[in-house]
């Protein structure tokens, strides 16, 4: 997969749970909270290539006063797996520590194949070979989920950083079904218009990457439904 800064705003809105533990002698500890936009293909995933932390959301540790950074995007993929890309993340916008973070794997979905021939509600899909998790939320909207792992660290990776893995969860969801959207994208089309937001926070024990992924799936689909609740009344 080739990784670049391209900019690109629109999809998948996610609760990036990022979840750090410490790797060596200067871990990054807190927690933080953001929020962008990002368009997907068949093979790219391109984020805006600016965040803000969500509104109302307090961030503690070495994320205090944060406000916003930068991330790259991913193209010529998607692909699972080991990788290096360098300063993929950058906390450095009000943060009183800049931090870093290098992405070193791409998890593959927890879904299945045969869930991507499926549009009943609970239906989870990965297609092969695929990063994504999709989740047939009701029975026309699909919430999608990504896991990066990597290492994060302030100022130098070479005075210590700390193990992270990052969960994205689309905040906007999909409309249609799961056969529907892998068929967008097989036949070549972008999803846009779409939101991810990201949560970070330092834990030990790291839990399992699936585990991972169905919490920030069924945090997505609870914000959701809420919020359908709330426009109805």
């Amino acid at each position: 997969m080739r990784f670049n800064r391209s900019l690109f705003a629109s999809l998948l809105a996610i609760p990036l749970s990022f979840i750090a533990t410490s790797a060596r002698a200067t871990p990054v500890t807190g927690v933080a909270n953001i929020a962008g936009n990002v368009s997907v293909s068949a093979n790219s995933i391109n984020f805006a290539p600016t965040f803000v932390t969500t509104a109302g959301a307090m961030e503690t540790g070495d994320f205090t006063g944060l406000t916003g950074g930068t991330i790259m995007s991913l193209t010529g993929g998607p692909v699972t797996g080991n990788t290096n890309v360098l300063n993929f993340i950058e906390f450095n916008q009000g943060v009183a520590k800049p931090i870093t973070f290098d992405l070193t794997f791409i998890a593959p979905g927890v879904g299945t194949q045969a869930g991507c021939a499926s549009s009943a509600m609970g239906a989870e899909c990965t297609p092969a070979g695929s990063p994504f998790t999709l989740f047939q939320l009701s029975s026309n909207t699909v919430i999608a989920s990504l896991q990066l792992n990597g290492n994060s660290y302030t100022g130098s990776a070479a005075t210590g950083t700390s193990f992270t893995t990052s969960i994205f969860s689309t905040q906007t969801a999909l409309n249609g079904t799961i056969p529907q959207i892998v068929a967008q994208l097989s036949n070549g089309q972008t999803l846009t218009g779409i939101t991810y937001s990201a949560s970070f926070a330092t834990t030990s024990p790291v839990p399992e990457p699936a585990s991972l992924l169905l919490m920030g799936l069924g945090l997505v689909g609870a914000g959701i439904v809420a919020r359908r609740k709330a426009v109805t009344r």
